[in-house]
């Protein structure tokens, strides 16, 4: 009856689609990257997308899976994390399902710790507090299938011009493109492994060797419990790492068929 597709690198976006799942009896969860490894026509009434958001916009790989959705739901809703500002995401999301003809009936964003930034202690706590209380709402919206929109706002800078010159500053002189584990800190755990939403990362002799199918999470970065790895010049320490405090790794792999 119901399907959340979620892309989730530290959690947020997984613990949001296990927050608002609640709202019908028979709701499952499938990662965006299982989809897009294997399409197929979606029979569910309700479809909901949830995602964080990359530099004022959609991920790249969640401009690829709605491209490649293939559904005609009754209604469809979508749910953006985001560390200080949805851009214009929820806007991009749904001109896109508009191409698919799929109408987004319902849009809203919710403010999580960033895991880009360095967020203090007492700020993620805030964070989480008042998106426990944003979500209750959310679910009860949802529950009612409510139509609202309204959150689908334009951003003109990003739209036009400064998500390009985000993504450029990544790539080019961030050079996250560029994963590398330290092996001398890496422990072998392969929790990199496990919990990467592409499947991008295996563990050969006990060490992660990155594919080239990354899409910029960074979970890799802050689950390792070693801070073993790095994306380019991007780097965490103990201290800025930062993983959803009620998700675990574990479900981060969980597989619902």
């Amino acid at each position: 009856m119901a399907v959340i597709f979620y892309l989730s690198g530290t959690g947020n976006s997984l613990y949001v689609a296990k927050q608002v799942r609640t709202a019908w009896p028979d709701c499952r969860l499938e990662k965006i990257g299982d989809y897009l490894k294997h399409p197929y026509q979606v029979t569910d009434k309700i479809v909901g997308i949830i995602c964080p958001v990359y530099c004022f916009a959609l991920p790249p790989v969640m401009v690829d899976f709605v491209r490649a959705l293939q559904a005609g739901p009754d209604y469809c809703f979508g749910l953006v994390t985001m560390g200080a500002n949805a851009g214009f995401a929820l806007k991009q999301l749904r001109g896109l399902l508009q191409k698919q003809r799929i109408t987004l009936q319902y849009a809203q964003d919710i403010a999580m710790p960033d895991n880009f930034f360095a967020v203090p202690e007492f700020m993620r706590r805030k964070l989480l507090e008042a998106a426990e209380g944003k979500l209750a709402a959310v679910r009860q919206q949802l529950q009612r299938q409510q139509q609202d929109v309204s959150r689908c706002k334009d951003a003109f800078f990003w739209e036009h011009g400064g998500t390009a010159i985000g993504w450029k500053f990544m790539h080019g002189f961030l050079k996250m493109d560029a994963l590398q584990a330290d092996n001398a800190k890496c422990i072998g755990c392969g929790i990199c492994a496990r919990i990467c939403p592409m499947q991008n990362i295996v563990m050969q002799s006990d060490k992660p060797v990155f594919g080239a199918n990354c899409a910029h999470c960074l979970g890799c970065l802050h689950w390792c419990p070693q801070t073993a790895i790095k994306a380019g010049r991007k780097t965490v320490t103990k201290k800025s790492r930062y993983v959803n405090p009620y998700i675990s790794a574990e479900e981060m792999n969980e597989v619902e068929n």
